[in-house]
């Protein structure tokens, strides 16, 4: 089966590019309320962006994507989604490369203490409907040279994967966890992101990502501190949420 098949049987318009400024800028030109199941891949982004708008450099060889889904939950709970594409990267790669990632809050996938993907997301809103654009960017072939944050590629790592191969997975395996956020399945979900971090977020992201979680999923016993490696996070339980328990 390939990409467009497996988009198709998920109800998406699928558009590929040699080359756009940037998918996220391109699915938000093609967007509107007859076509809001949207899945964009370029082959090289002019522009791309990375996280508060910065630079991303986007060669050919690497993945470059961005699709949208409407917010079938509420607005405050969309971490979920924001979690549930990291886990599919991280898990993707792992997968690959035979490694354990981790995921560095906000939106970096690190294997080896290098960053080798990234994403990003963006709500809005069409005919009082809200949606959710998704933007992931994964290096396959090369990784830029950045000071001070080193990077990798998962070919560095294992050359057998092609990029058409981590495209597909990252599909098939982002569908079935969101097949869990339609129905409310949050646990598992919450449980995988905290043990996939990296280290924990900071005290201010911290107390931002409890708000934005169907949860809370964090709790500190240190307030004092705004130092990462000081703050005792602990998983919170949204176990009471009482919907049919999918696989």
């Amino acid at each position: 089966m390939n990409i467009k098949q497996i988009l198709q049987n998920e109800g998406y318009v699928f558009k590929h590019y040699e080359s756009v400024h940037s998918t996220m800028d391109t699915i938000k030109e093609l967007f509107n309320y007859n076509k809001n199941k949207l899945f964009i891949l370029a082959d090289k982004q002019v522009e791309g962006k990375g996280r508060r708008g910065s630079f991303w450099h986007s060669p050919k060889g690497n993945v470059y994507l961005s699709f949208s889904l409407e917010m079938l939950i509420d607005i405050k709970d969309h971490f979920i989604i924001n979690a549930a594409v990291a886990l599919t990267i991280a898990k993707t790669i792992d997968y690959i490369c035979n490694v354990s990632s981790k995921i560095k809050w906000p939106n970096d996938i690190i294997v080896n203490g290098k960053k080798i993907s990234g994403l990003m997301t963006e709500i809005i809103k069409q005919k009082n409907t809200n949606y959710i654009i998704i933007g992931v960017g994964i290096n396959v072939d090369s990784s830029p040279i950045i000071s001070k944050y080193p990077t990798t590629f998962t070919k560095e790592i294992n050359s057998s994967f092609e990029k058409i191969n981590i495209i597909e997975l990252f599909i098939l395996n982002f569908f079935k966890k969101y097949n869990k956020i339609e129905y409310s399945v949050y646990d598992s979900i919450l449980k995988e992101f905290k043990n996939k971090l990296l280290y924990p977020p900071k005290f201010n992201d911290f107390k931002a990502l409890n708000k934005m979680c169907p949860g809370p999923i964090f709790k500190s016993t240190n307030f004092i501190t705004n130092e990462r490696t000081d703050i005792d996070f602990k998983l919170l339980s949204v176990a009471d949420t009482k919907t049919p328990s999918v696989q």
